[in-house]
């Protein structure tokens, strides 16, 4: 379930943040096998982007749509440019020598610095937050 405090903020959002065709959104999700259930799967089929959010840190990608990249695009760099491992999603740009990643395995994000890479791809780098929802609220800045 997509956190309330998320939910309110997203209201107030300009522009046309509700996914208009959950369809194919939902074979998107299912063609990255991610599942359409999860927390990261229940907000993007109900939204969709790219966000902005009140702090100072990369647009969060759509997974579909015009707007170049979107997740499947910036993961597929990703995958080529840094071998990163198939179970990550690219949900930001690497334009700042860094990126947020989401884990299909387990849920979890990433913040990773490219500077650490070496030590991510071997997994040595912890997720930052332990769930999709637990990112949201932070990137979104509002108080659980």
């Amino acid at each position: 379930m997509i956190p309330s405090k998320v939910e309110s903020h997203l209201a107030t959002a300009t522009g046309d943040v509700k996914r208009t065709d959950p369809k194919s959104a939902e074979q998107v999700l299912r063609s990255l096998g991610v599942d359409p259930g999860s927390e990261f799967g229940e907000f993007y089929l109900k939204y969709q982007g790219s966000f902005i959010s009140p702090r100072p840190v990369a647009e969060l990608l759509d997974i579909e749509g015009p707007a170049i990249p979107a997740i499947p695009d910036q993961t597929d760099y990703v995958r080529d440019r840094f071998h990163v491992p198939q179970q990550y999603l690219a949900l930001t740009s690497d334009e700042s020598e860094g990126m947020y990643l989401y884990c299909k395995d387990d849920g979890a994000v990433y913040d990773l610095d490219i500077g650490v890479l070496d030590d991510f791809l071997e997994g040595n780098v912890p997720a930052r937050w332990a769930t999709f929802n637990d990112f949201l609220v932070w990137y979104f800045d509002v108080a659980p």
